[in-house]
């Protein structure tokens, strides 16, 4: 285990090491292709039970389904897509709505819905929107310790869906001691 994981930082610390990439998220997050993207879903109107049975069918089956890359593929996947390809410290992005259904995801995640999950709660805010920060842990979908980083995405003045990055432990490691020295 490294020094960053056995000294189980602390919040406030966490925070600091992650100043620039909070930042990184929020801005992501305000990109109107994103934007376009978590609204065109919400005006879906998508029930709570059909989400649950796509992510029953998505956490069901460890296939690249033609449904999983879609998600991928479409315009913000594509951006989420090449800018984890272009950022080392980012392990995943992935995009979702004003439910905590998935609307974009790079890699692919293992579930579909995010609605359930803290990161997505505690971004989300019950609409009032809010940076939220994970704890250190193994990401199932990448394999890679990692911090998750959720920022919601705001059209106008509300907060219709969440980004959630996952910035890796190497980037971490590489801050704390650029902050010890």
């Amino acid at each position: 285990l490294t020094v960053l994981a056995q000294n189980e930082l602390s919040q406030e610390d966490l925070e600091h090491l992650l100043r620039i990439k909070i930042r990184t998220v929020q801005t992501f997050a305000l990109n109107p292709i994103l934007i376009e993207a978590v609204r065109l879903q919400n005006e879906q109107n998508l029930s709570l039970e059909t989400i649950q049975q796509r992510d029953e069918k998505w956490s069901g089956s460890d296939r690249l389904t033609a449904f999983k890359l879609s998600l991928q593929r479409n315009k913000a996947g594509r951006f989420l897509k090449r800018n984890v390809d272009a950022n080392d410290a980012i392990a995943e992005a992935f995009l979702t709505d004003n439910q905590g259904a998935n609307v974009a995801a790079y890699p692919i995640t293992s579930d579909y819905w995010q609605g359930d999950e803290e990161k997505w709660i505690e971004a989300y805010n019950n609409g009032d929107g809010k940076i939220y920060i994970g704890p250190i842990e193994n990401d199932a979908s990448t394999n890679m310790l990692s911090v998750q980083i959720s920022a919601p995405v705001i059209d106008d003045t509300a907060t219709i869906g969440v980004l959630v990055m996952g910035i890796t432990l190497n980037y971490l490691q590489d801050k704390q001691q650029v902050s010890q020295n």
